[in-house]
């Protein structure tokens, strides 16, 4: 055994003896590297009610030596340099640069930071509600109408610096596709945000899309004319009595229609001017449009002024 070990002795020694010219050659000063680069600044403890608004770009160049072997990874991959705010500061600071904000390792020497200090301009924070606004493209198929857009939530915050956040009159969402859909449904809509700056509290939006049959029309004749006034309609005549009037709406609700529900009216003064015309308006149910009152006028004269 004691034979087979001094056989390889001298074979080990000669590695042992390689590998510690290797080492030295690799770690020697003849092997140092000396590069430049820029690296990106980062700003720690910033106050949560700032935000820093300029330089909008922030990068230094950095001069640094050491092993070969060290300076290829850092000059691929460069580090921030992550420097600290004054500990009060206001609209401006200025920030002076260290080596030791590099956080490179001890066998890298940094010989200089372009520049060695950067002023900086804040602003405060400030956030808004704003409304949410539905953007769309195409068209609904033939047949089918777009009865309305409901979007929840129908506002959001958004944060920033004052003088960004001041321009935000509202978020758009991304475009909806009307010629996809076929019937009502319930679509979730990502928010575009165009001011990299500024924040918003939420990133998508429910969109309810309601979509229903073109309305269908209806007329009803004869229907009484009722006279509003203070005094009520005891002394006054009118011509005519009776008006037609054409209705638009749903389908399902304009064929349920109760003639009851449909009362044409004029509004007077206690007293009003003999003769005069005044225009019909009409009470309806709700979702159901006024298309045509026939006559659109009618004539007012008091009892009175006739005896």
């Amino acid at each position: 055994m004691f034979t087979v070990i001094t056989q390889h002795l001298p074979l080990k020694i000669a590695s042992l003896f390689i590998a510690l010219i290797l080492a030295y050659a690799v770690h020697s000063a003849g092997n140092a590297s000396v590069v430049s680069l820029y690296v990106p600044v980062e700003i720690k403890n910033i106050p949560d009610d700032k935000v820093v608004v300029s330089p909008t770009k922030r990068s230094v160049q950095i001069t640094i030596r050491g092993p070969s072997f060290l300076i290829g990874p850092i000059a691929s991959s460069p580090p921030s340099l992550r420097a600290r705010l004054p500990d009060e500061v206001r609209d401006r600071a200025i920030v002076n640069f260290q080596p030791i904000d590099l956080n490179l390792p001890r066998s890298i020497e940094v010989l200089s930071i372009e520049p060695s200090r950067m002023e900086l301009g804040l602003e405060a924070v400030e956030q808004y509600e704003v409304p949410v606004k539905v953007m769309s493209s195409g068209h609904l198929s033939s047949g089918l109408v777009l009865e309305g857009i409901e979007v929840s939530p129908k506002k959001v915050l958004v944060r920033g610096p004052r003088s960004e956040v001041k321009k935000v009159r509202l978020i758009e969402t991304e475009s909806l596709d009307l010629s996809s859909l076929a019937s009502s449904d319930e679509v979730v809509l990502k928010l575009r945000n165009a001011n990299p700056k500024v924040v918003s509290s939420a990133n998508t939006v429910v969109a309810r899309i309601r979509i229903g049959n073109p309305p269908t029309e209806r007329s009803f004749e004869a229907l009484a004319v009722e006279v509003r006034s203070r005094g009520g309609e005891s002394g006054v005549r009118i011509e005519p009595k009776s008006v037609s009037v054409a209705l638009s709406g749903p389908p399902g609700v304009v064929a349920e229609l109760d003639e009851k529900a449909i009362v044409p009216y004029v509004r007077i003064a206690t007293r009003p001017p003999n003769p005069t015309e005044v225009a019909v308006s009409v009470d309806v149910p709700e979702g159901v449009k006024v298309v045509k009152v026939s006559p659109a006028r009618v004539r007012i004269s008091s009892l009175r002024g006739n005896d």
